[in-house]
């Protein structure tokens, strides 16, 4: 008596419930972020995609949010390889490694950037630095120079 009153009620949470027990996310939703940029402006924190999205707050969350908030889809920011970071956001290293991968790549953005350059010239010149170093304070950040058009990584 006790399996079938068991069962019945299974039945029942899957009748009632079966539409949000297997809730996900879209593969085509999905965005990949491969470069991801942090900047502060008259205390003002901006996060910048690749796939051009942006988004900003008063502090580190508060601009994620904004940003996964303002998305066309869901982003993916477990696949971001490297950051760029303003003089001015040097200071958030160590709160950025709540949201980041310890091994993303670090450089610091000397001009302006252009993100989708970007991805595809730290693929080819990876940065010596990873998040994580960067935390530990180990070494200088590898400085991102943009002029001309064309870029290039000093340590």
């Amino acid at each position: 008596m006790k399996r079938w009153s068991v069962l019945a009620f299974l039945v029942l949470l899957v009748i009632v419930f079966g539409d949000h027990l297997f809730v996900g996310t879209d593969v085509a939703e999905l965005q990949p972020v491969e470069v991801i940029r942090v900047g502060v402006c008259e205390e003002t924190i901006t996060v910048e995609t690749d796939t051009g999205e942006s988004g900003s707050g008063a502090t580190l969350e508060e601009a994620f949010e904004n940003l996964k908030e303002h998305a066309m889809g869901e982003i993916f920011l477990e696949t971001a390889d490297y950051l760029i970071i303003t003089p001015e956001s040097e200071v958030l290293i160590e709160e950025l490694t709540d949201f980041l991968r310890p091994t993303c790549y670090v450089c610091m953005e000397a001009g302006q950037t252009d993100m989708k350059k970007a991805a595809q010239f730290l693929n080819a010149h990876k940065p010596g630095k990873t998040l994580l170093e960067c935390h530990r304070r180990k070494g200088d950040i590898p400085l991102l120079i943009t002029e001309e058009g064309g870029m290039r990584l000093v340590s």
